[in-house]
């Protein structure tokens, strides 16, 4: 049976940590996904919106981070991937039977990290986390999970079948392996009507997602 566990740290303590200027940076920043394992170091997709003091070529100025590919801008708001060689980062890939989930989120000054795995595995985990971190660092448990995905968005019967073929063919795949036209040609339709179903569908889902994961307060 698979279990869920968050570890928050508080702001002057994630701020010590090699990437915790992130935090400084950050009016929010979200995990989405690991895309691949480069040199032994995860490459993790984020959504991030920045403080207006910085831009996104800031980022890679952070130790232990080095930005990788700048997927869409909008504003202050960036989706982008980066390969993060801290000492937690290396941890989350570190073992077969606990990985990362979101919500990973630095939010109102503190990193959430967010993990699932086996009761063995997250034990292992948590006590990886707390040797690494030491006893300077005050690091918050919280078995009960919140953010958990209940339930999925609802939308048309036409937008899911859209989705979801976009997602058999690898459009959400990094490198992508389809473009939106190859969509278009399966389903017999056009272009800009496959575009707009995707851009709306994202839409539902990542609200969705926001409102069932975000932090309680």
């Amino acid at each position: 049976m698979l279990s869920q566990m968050q570890f928050i740290v508080q702001y002057e303590d994630a701020v010590e940590l090699p990437a915790g200027e992130l935090v400084n940076m950050c009016k929010k920043l979200t995990f989405i996904r690991v895309t691949q394992i480069l040199d032994g170091s995860p490459v993790l997709l984020f959504d991030a919106i920045l403080l207006d003091q910085f831009s996104i070529d800031d980022i890679d100025s952070v130790p232990s981070v080095e930005l990788l590919d700048v997927l869409n801008s909008d504003g202050n708001q960036f989706l982008f991937t980066a390969r993060m060689s801290g000492p937690i980062a290396r941890l989350i890939i570190s073992q077969d039977d606990a990985w990362p989930i979101a919500p990973i989120i630095i939010e109102k000054k503190q990193l959430v990290l967010s993990m699932q795995g086996t009761p063995d595995g997250l034990s292992v985990f948590r006590n990886q986390v707390k040797s690494l971190l030491g006893s300077r660092f005050k690091l918050t448990v919280n078995k009960s999970y919140q953010g958990e995905w209940l339930t999925a968005p609802s939308m048309s019967p036409r937008r899911k079948e859209v989705l979801e073929t976009a997602i058999h063919m690898g459009y959400y795949n990094h490198p992508r392996e389809c473009k939106q036209q190859d969509i278009a040609v399966q389903l017999n339709r056009k272009q800009g009507t496959i575009a707009e179903h995707l851009l709306l569908a994202e839409g539902n889902i990542l609200k969705a997602w926001f409102e069932q994961s975000r932090i309680s307060d």
